[in-house]
């Protein structure tokens, strides 16, 4: 389908673009939150397959050197999405020893690799090269195949069936921005498994894609990844900021300047939710509401646990509770509780009847039945 020029040209574009990218989302997060290891992942993964596919194509004697580092580190990639998933769904996330276990399909694929190749001679590795150019796969390659296409079903697997069953969990004890950063990982990995699905039935209608194919594809993968630095770059993807809890120590007496200032902020906040009506996105967070009124996080968080004696999410989570008592007053036939919940911007029924209960003292049909 292209050139052995062309394939050059593809191959080197994508190591600069992945390697820059990697560069810039390290230098922005400084490797905190998913960002900088989502990139990790993808390029300490896919480059040395890049290098192989550069020295296949350009008939060169380094061959043998890249095969070693990309033959083992392709079936590192799926194990190290699963420990990805896990850091970003449970903040206690730690490797252990028997994580040691995954290393054995790597293993074995290096050692199946050294065992063929170690005997052969120069002239012999040379012949393997030409052999897999015309898109043949010889023993190594297909252990490797075998192995990194069982991966892909297996890891995926218990992937998606560990987010759904955090999912729940979440919705009830993490913050808008902390969820809002899950949700994206999901988004991340489930992009991940559209794009290996494509890459693995390309490659079994003809391997010879992989010198294309997968370098192009994963450019895409980190395309999106930059995409959701920037278009959520206060909530996700990046350090957490602080957001004010309950147990926040304020001191209970302040300076007159201080108070005025905290009510001041307040005021601007308040005005700011009341008029945008932002709270009623379900993503909406401290970071972003930060951008959105130009005042800093650290300030809004003191302003609002020193002045009004309660933390951020208290305080959007009373705007929604009103917003809903409202639509509970005037709830018609066509108006359903779950259209409330997402109206309110609740995340889910469970989330909207505990803050309802938790704040006025009663269920939500209660407070509808008292107010008829």
């Amino acid at each position: 389908m292209f050139t052995d020029h062309t394939l050059i040209i593809i191959n080197v574009a994508c190591i600069g673009f992945l390697l820059t990218m990697l560069i810039t989302l390290a230098a922005a997060t400084r490797m905190k939150g998913g960002a900088g290891w989502a990139a990790l992942i993808i390029v300490t993964t896919t480059v040395p397959v890049y290098l192989v596919n550069l020295t296949r194509d350009l008939a060169s004697d380094y061959f043998i050197l890249f095969w070693f580092p990309a033959i083992t580190l392709n079936t590192l990639c799926f194990p190290s999405l699963w420990f990805f998933a896990q850091s970003r769904y449970e903040k206690s996330f730690r490797l252990v020893p028997r994580d040691l276990l995954h290393l054995i399909l790597p293993l074995v694929s290096l050692l199946a690799s050294i065992v063929y190749y170690a005997p052969l001679t120069a002239e012999q590795v040379e012949a393997e090269r030409a052999f897999m150019e015309a898109g043949n796969e010889n023993l190594p390659a297909i252990i490797n195949d075998i192995i990194v296409f069982g991966q892909f079903f297996v890891y995926f697997t218990f992937i998606f069936l560990y987010i759904r069953k955090k999912n729940k969990f979440l919705q009830n004890n993490y913050s808008d921005s902390e969820y809002l950063e899950t949700k994206i990982t999901q988004r991340f990995l489930t992009m991940f498994f559209v794009l290996f699905f494509v890459v693995f039935v390309a490659y079994a209608i003809n391997p010879r894609t992989d010198a294309w194919l997968i370098p192009i594809l994963n450019t895409v993968a980190m395309a999106y990844l930059v995409y959701c630095v920037v278009s959520h770059s206060t909530t996700a993807y990046t350090n957490r900021l602080p957001e004010a809890d309950a147990d926040q120590n304020v001191p209970t007496v302040r300076a007159e300047g201080e108070v005025e200032r905290m009510k001041e902020i307040c005021d601007t906040i308040t005005r700011y939710l009341q008029t945008s009506r932002a709270y009623k996105n379900s993503d909406f967070s401290l970071a972003a509401l930060s951008v959105e009124t130009k005042i800093h996080s650290k300030n809004i968080s003191t302003a609002i646990n020193g002045y009004l004696h309660k933390n951020f999410f208290e305080l959007i989570n009373e705007m929604r509770i009103d917003e809903a008592k409202h639509l509970l007053r005037n709830l018609s036939n066509d108006y359903t509780i779950d259209s409330i919940v997402a109206e309110c911007g609740f995340r889910s029924r469970s989330t909207f009847f505990a803050i309802f209960k938790k704040n006025e003292g009663k269920t939500p049909a209660q407070y509808q039945k008292s107010e008829l």
